[in-house]
């Protein structure tokens, strides 16, 4: 049977089961078992396929980053977070504004989570905005998309699950999202010096901040500074695997935790149990998506799909802005890591075929997931800031997001362009570590 008839039948089931209400993770290993049925006649293969991806040890990984994550949020810690960074920037045109970026993109390097760095940020920051008199559209706009930083800038779980699904190494990984995760703040900042300027009413004038309260605010920062570099320092210098990372990490996040007598029963209770419904959930996505892929491969449709790709008389950076174009639309309908799963095993493959590098490769694939984040009518950033402030109408957050959305076409763009700003400091990384 042609690889053509197998693919839309594997493919088909899965949206169908989507279309049903099914969870993705259920969807994703009936339709696995499924297209093993029929076309193989047995499922022996994926008894096996579970078990090994179940084992994998750089998974373990996902639970310490979430725990790490839980820890610092109930600690108090994310609004002293919001407290340095409205001290550091306080001057810039925009005012707090920065505020909300800088600190996302913070929080984004100890959460791994886009919807809790939004939650964890605008939660501090959206009362404190409306009271000094920020225009909310950009106040409710910029914590949308400074939350989109939580997958880029490691530690990032879609690109932990990335790195498993593709048998690329996490570290690498993680480094390479450091300066594209820079440039995309940068870019959010740019945007906000620019339109302040042109625009004064949208932000008011800078509050004078005596200079022990800024320096106290400040200093109060540096227990997430620290976690921060201890997690990606170890990695980037070799010393610790990802994995060895997130324990330290976690370990270094309940030591402040205690440190600042935040924990209780109840708060580590609260922090747990976050943490093992977000790793089983994410662990049978994984385990689903896995499934359709050995399936697949063992069908050779994953091969015979790159042959027909490079087969076609047009370029490779057409089919590349093709491959841009649908997950740009089917972002607009799906979560981000859900829409991973189920594209990596055709869309990967391809692109390697064609000659583009794969950890390039895994941090545009983030940046087309974030962009996804901030698209109706799934827009998961959109609506759990909207859930903060459900008295304001939703098209509100939405017109908030426009410009960033366009800054993140950009900063797509010169990614793409400029490749060397992802693979740079990874080949760096490598090369200290022999």
């Amino acid at each position: 049977m042609s690889w053509e008839v197998i693919a839309a039948v594997s493919f088909g089931l899965i949206f169908l089961l989507l279309l049903s209400g099914l969870p993705v993770a259920v969807a994703l290993g009936m339709a696995g078992i499924a297209t093993a049925y029929i076309f193989i006649g047995r499922t022996a293969l994926l008894q096996y396929i579970s078990w090994a991806v179940s084992t994998n040890f750089v998974l373990v990984a996902i639970p310490l980053f979430i725990f790490m994550g839980q820890l610092l949020l109930h600690s108090g810690l994310s609004s002293k977070l919001y407290e340095g960074s409205s001290a550091l920037l306080g001057r810039i045109p925009g005012g707090l504004l920065h505020a909300n970026i800088i600190s996302c993109a913070i929080f984004a390097a100890i959460s791994g989570s886009s919807v809790a760095t939004a939650v964890t940020i605008g939660t501090v920051a959206i009362p404190e905005l409306e009271k000094r008199g920020y225009e909310s559209k950009i106040v409710l706009g910029s914590l949308a998309a400074g939350g989109t930083l939580g997958i880029l800038i490691p530690p990032s779980i879609a690109l932990i699950i990335y790195g498993v699904m593709t048998e690329r190494p996490i570290g690498p990984l993680f480094i390479a999202g450091i300066i594209p995760g820079i440039m995309l703040t940068l870019l959010f900042l740019g945007y906000i010096v620019v339109r302040v300027m042109t625009r004064p009413e949208l932000a008011p004038k800078y509050e004078k901040i005596p200079f022990k309260r800024r320096v106290l605010s400040i200093i109060g920062m540096w227990p997430i500074v620290v976690t921060i570099v201890i997690v990606l320092g170890g990695i980037y210098l070799g010393v610790m695997t990802p994995t060895e990372a997130a324990g330290v990490g976690a370990f270094t996040a309940l030591i402040f935790t205690l440190a600042y007598r935040q924990l209780s029963w109840s708060v580590l209770k609260m922090c747990l149990r976050e943490t093992v419904k977000t790793t089983a959930m994410l662990g049978l996505l994984v385990i689903g998506a896995q499934m359709v892929t050995s399936i697949l491969t063992y069908l050779w449709v994953t091969d015979k799909a790159v042959a027909w790709a490079a087969s076609l008389a047009v370029s490779p950076i057409a089919i590349l802005m093709f491959i841009y174009l649908l997950y740009l639309i089917f972002g607009c309908f799906m979560d981000g890591v859900s829409l991973e799963v189920i594209t990596l095993p055709i869309v990967f493959p391809i692109i390697s075929a064609l000659g583009f590098d794969p950890i390039w490769f895994g941090i545009v694939l983030v940046i087309l997931i974030e962009m996804g984040m901030l698209t109706p009518p799934v827009g998961l950033n959109v609506y759990v800031i909207h859930g903060l402030r459900p008295d304001r109408p939703l098209t509100e957050v939405f017109l908030g997001i426009v410009p960033f959305f366009f800054m993140m076409v950009l900063g797509l763009t010169i990614i793409t362009a400029f490749p060397i700003l992802a693979t740079w400091l990874p080949g760096k990384m490598m090369a200290i570590g022999g």
